[in-house]
């Protein structure tokens, strides 16, 4: 194997390696932060009556804030996984060079696609992104019906509240698929730079 191809394997390889750990270590705060916001709120619901009349107002504020906060999250996961399919499709293209140069290697067992998409149903990655795309509805509906809480029928408000994050929650994960799916066309220097080849 040429030196360069070799440098350039193991360094893809290591940038596989960080954007999945990064990948999974921002799903591993956003489910912290998603955790912790209602304990923090219970815990100020059971401060006592005086709380309570401006308990409502707080959770609409903290539950809109912490929609924001991942959702900001949830644009750095998309942009990672893209980062992430690059490396990839390298190691796949020097895998697949090297093999055809190789003609006593012939039971390859491993990748070689260079033109898969950045967005796939079956990839992990989505799943972990459907996952912070549902907290993201759920502190939606949360600041919606805390924001309402006291002037709607609490059945139409809670319907009203779960429909409008779910609806929110669907157009952001469609949008970042079609975003995925449309960048990962182009090689890199097209889809992240902007720079035509």
């Amino acid at each position: 194997m040429d030196e360069f191809l070799k440098t350039e394997y193991e360094q893809c390889f290591s940038l596989i390696k960080y954007y999945d750990e990064r990948h999974q270590s921002l799903v591993k705060y956003c489910a912290g932060l998603s955790s912790a916001v209602p304990t923090l709120l219970l815990a100020i619901y059971q401060l006592g009556p005086d709380i309570v009349v401006h308990f409502w107002k707080f959770t609409a504020v903290i539950s809109a804030i912490t929609a924001i906060g991942l959702f900001s999250i949830f644009t750095v996961l998309i942009q990672t996984r893209l980062y992430f399919i690059y490396p990839v499709r390298q190691v796949n293209a020097i895998r697949e060079f090297e093999l055809s140069s190789t003609a006593s290697f012939e039971n390859n067992q491993m990748y070689l696609d260079t033109s898969f998409s950045a967005f796939k149903w079956s990839s992990s990655h989505t799943l972990l992104n459907a996952f912070v795309v549902l907290q993201i509805g759920a502190f939606i509906s949360l600041s919606i019906f805390s924001l309402n809480f006291g002037a709607v029928e609490e059945y139409c408000l809670v319907s009203k509240a779960i429909s409008v994050g779910i609806i929110l929650s669907s157009i952001t994960f469609i949008f970042s698929a079609l975003y995925l799916q449309r960048k990962s066309k182009h090689h890199p220097d097209i889809s992240i730079h902007g720079k035509k080849r």
